[in-house]
């Protein structure tokens, strides 16, 4: 029996259910309903499914596959459509025209918080669905309506997580700092409600680190207060912030009290942290020694090749400022170069970041001609916004350097 090319969508197949219910004007909810149901199909269009079959499709029965194209086309024809390609192309444009109806609600200002809201919610989850909310967010921030962004994250269709749509999150929730980088009244917005989020993930504290931005350490601050497990990262956070800019005072405060970070990243920024305690307090008398621990970091020789990437990048980072290039290189040729043609999408932006550092190194170590190669293959409009200004900053310095 001829299958489905890829899996049918979840929100497809219940559209599907409900108009079958419509037509047949009666509840699918046992087996002599579907013995009904099969019966009423094969009177409408001459076509028999089977009771298991129909069973199946209204969860009656479980089953660990999904249904056959045949059987989608039979009851997409029973509803009045051509084929289950004609309804699912159906469902798509009247959920596009049902979502633009609420953008110009929102841009004529014709609809109220809840309402909104409770609509949203009522969407079905899709890409679309993030491209209209971002259109939402553009508009409202224009309209500074802070009823809005106090409530958003009531939005928990758009921010329930699910891994096939984290980066349509990712990039609204970027969407969204950035305007808090921008909007004075959204910042003080954000740090008064976004540090306790009701979702395994605080998206706009751990997704968005931007603590060279004025919101973003009280912001952090609420978080910490309401959620002390985050304590390794919280206090990293501010040692590089502190460290980064001669605060060294605060920067002990912090640094004291780190324990033994377990994410591959954090594990990173505490290396990191000690190569900026080791050169301001020891004169960099163990740089050596913690370059070595660098190098053989499991992190670093991850079998993943977006887990290592992205764990190099970070350390890099703190090379970077201790200015040692030499491992730099190293990291990248050895390390990060490794299978990047099947990387995912935040480790491509990482190593997109990643060639600047190799490329400012190899400009340093006199090796010019490998520094311009790199240096064209870098796309600076791809830098990630929790890096951008400093990324920005070493490019434009690579710049100068490679036109001595």
């Amino acid at each position: 029996m001829a299958r489905l090319l890829q899996e049918p969508k979840e929100e497809h197949l219940d559209y599907l259910r409900e108009l079958i219910v419509n037509q047949f004007s009666k509840p699918i909810v046992n087996s002599n309903d579907c013995k009904m149901l099969e019966e009423a199909i094969l009177l409408a269009i001459n076509q028999r499914l089977s009771i298991d079959t129909i069973s199946r499709l209204f969860g009656i029965k479980k089953s660990n596959s999904f249904p056959s194209i045949f059987t989608l086309d039979t009851c997409s024809i029973y509803i009045g459509y051509s084929s289950w390609e004609g309804l699912t192309k159906s469902y798509s444009e009247q959920n596009l025209l049902y979502q633009k109806a609420i953008l110009f609600e929102v841009i004529q200002n014709r609809i109220s918080v809840n309402e909104l809201l409770d609509k949203l919610n009522a969407s079905s989850k899709s890409a679309l669905l993030y491209e209209t909310v971002n259109q939402i967010i553009l508009c409202k921030a224009n309209q500074k309506d802070e009823e809005f962004f106090k409530r958003l994250f009531e939005l928990k269709l758009v921010f329930e997580y699910q891994e096939n749509y984290k980066y349509a999150i990712y990039h609204t929730i970027h969407l969204l700092g950035s305007f808090c980088e921008q909007q004075d009244w959204l910042a003080k917005i954000a740090i008064g409600h976004y540090h306790n989020l009701p979702y395994e993930a605080n998206y706009f504290v751990e997704w968005l680190v931007v603590p060279e931005q004025q919101y973003y350490l009280p912001l952090l601050e609420n978080c910490y207060k309401n959620n002390p497990s985050i304590a390794d990262f919280y206090h990293l956070i501010h040692c590089t912030h502190y460290a980064e800019n001669q605060q060294w005072d605060l920067f002990l405060a912090h640094y004291h009290k780190i324990s033994a970070p377990s994410n591959n990243l954090l594990e990173m920024r505490w290396l990191g942290v000690q190569l900026y305690y080791d050169k301001q307090f020891e004169n960099g008398k163990h740089q050596d020694e913690i370059a070595i621990k660098i190098l053989k970091h499991s992190c670093t020789n991850d079998r993943d090749s977006g887990h290592r990437v992205s764990s190099i990048f970070m350390i890099c980072n703190y090379l970077y400022v201790v200015e040692d290039y030499e491992n730099i290189i190293i990291l990248v040729e050895q390390n990060a170069s490794k299978h990047t043609a099947i990387l995912g999408y935040w480790a491509e932006l990482n190593f997109n970041q990643l060639k600047v550092y190799y490329a400012f190194s190899l400009a340093k170590k006199d090796r010019m001609e490998e520094a311009i190669g790199v240096f064209r293959q870098i796309k600076p409009e791809r830098f990630d916004l929790n890096f951008k200004q400093r990324m920005i900053a070493v490019y434009e310095k690579l710049e100068d350097v490679l036109k001595q």
